[in-house]
């Protein structure tokens, strides 16, 4: 499978991932053939691409590390658990739900350790908020089995994940939404929602242990002291929460928001790295590198000789530097470029991903 942008669809390519909507509910069916009607669904949903299974990527296959069944589970959890919180407040029995869900979760990444975060999300703008804090909580977990947590902690550290954006809820739609730059006024009242969740979390006596509740409140401090809501640097700013900070960009960045496109995720990671040592704990960068694909397999990228490729293999130590399978030459034999381990391949690199 490869990963195709919605603009580039076209008529007779056949659907690979099945498509979910804003609660978990089904919108497409792997293994469809597009049509114009199934095209123009697709970008009404606001999905800014779709896999597609055709010859020039038959080889890849691409393992997740939880399955659509839990995700979407997770994600009718937290739906849930967001609409009780804006109406009636979040009962017990939601909250020993998702409590269920994270510790299936924290369960299924486990068992799937060894698996690299491949694929390119797919979400709509519609089903952001939701799918969001799942990723985040998914991605988060994946770096904590990396560095090593019990599965106490692995629980703790998913249930602050899934939770972090719970205060967001509090916050004015039409400023969380807003297409363009926010005020003054507004960016502090957005900085507001991590002590809004936490002190909620707080009084709702859902019996949440202390360090997921740290997650919840300090997700948006940096290590430079640059963060909010308090400002904290370094070793103030808890575990949990360094880990659910870059998980929480990543996600962010690589999601299509009303104030901006999606960005890659070989963009972020760079971002991320660059921001290792002020704004992010550098050994966890590390880890987020290692467990996380900057290039997903199936994405068609650039080459600094001029060919476009598709990547068809990651590795850990080295994210930027992919197997690519070379596009020109499928219908010949095909000829693979390791960036990695060929050392006559040490000056070639990835220019940019390729919308085709």
């Amino acid at each position: 499978m490869r990963y195709i942008p919605t603009l580039c669809l076209r008529e007779g390519m056949v659907l690979a991932k099945s498509l979910y909507g804003e609660d978990g509910s089904l919108l497409l069916q792997a293994g469809q053939p597009l049509k114009s009607s199934y095209i123009s669904h697709i970008a009404r949903n606001g999905f800014q691409g779709v896999y597609i299974r055709d010859q020039l990527s038959k080889e890849i296959e691409i393992k997740a590390v939880i399955d659509d069944e839990l995700r979407n589970s997770a994600v009718k959890m937290v739906r849930d658990l967001f609409i009780q919180t804006m109406t009636t407040g979040i009962t017990k029995n939601t909250a020993d739900q998702i409590k269920r869900v994270v510790n299936d979760i924290v369960e299924e990444i486990i068992e799937n350790k060894d698996v690299m975060v491949n694929m390119i999300d797919l979400k709509s703008y519609d089903n952001y908020t939701y799918y969001h804090s799942v990723n985040v909580g998914v991605l988060s977990i994946v770096v904590g089995v990396a560095a090593g947590m019990n599965h106490t902690e692995l629980y703790q550290l998913g249930l602050g994940a899934l939770l972090h954006d719970i205060g967001k809820v509090f916050i004015d739609k039409k400023i969380i939404d807003k297409a363009g730059p926010l005020t003054p006024e507004e960016f502090a009242k957005v900085k507001r929602h991590p002590r809004i969740g936490y002190e909620y979390l707080m009084k709702a006596y859902l019996d949440l242990p202390v360090p997921a509740l740290m997650g919840v409140l300090q997700h948006h401090e940096r290590m430079d002291g640059s963060g909010y809501p308090e400002g904290l640097s370094a070793d103030d700013v808890s575990p949990f929460s360094r880990i659910i900070a870059i998980a929480d960009v990543f996600d962010a960045m690589t999601s299509d928001r009303p104030y901006r496109s999606a960005m890659m995720p070989s963009e972020v990671m760079e971002y991320l790295m660059g921001g290792a040592g002020t704004l992010f704990d550098p050994d966890l960068v590390c880890l987020f590198t290692r467990r996380v694909a900057a290039f997903p397999l199936g994405t068609c990228v650039h080459l600094s000789n001029g060919m476009t490729g598709i990547v068809v293999e990651n590795y850990e130590d080295c994210c930027l530097r992919p197997k690519v399978k070379v596009l020109s030459r499928v219908e010949h034999s095909p000829l693979y470029l390791d960036l990695k381990n060929d050392r006559n391949l040490t000056n070639l690199t990835i220019m940019g991903v390729v919308k085709m």
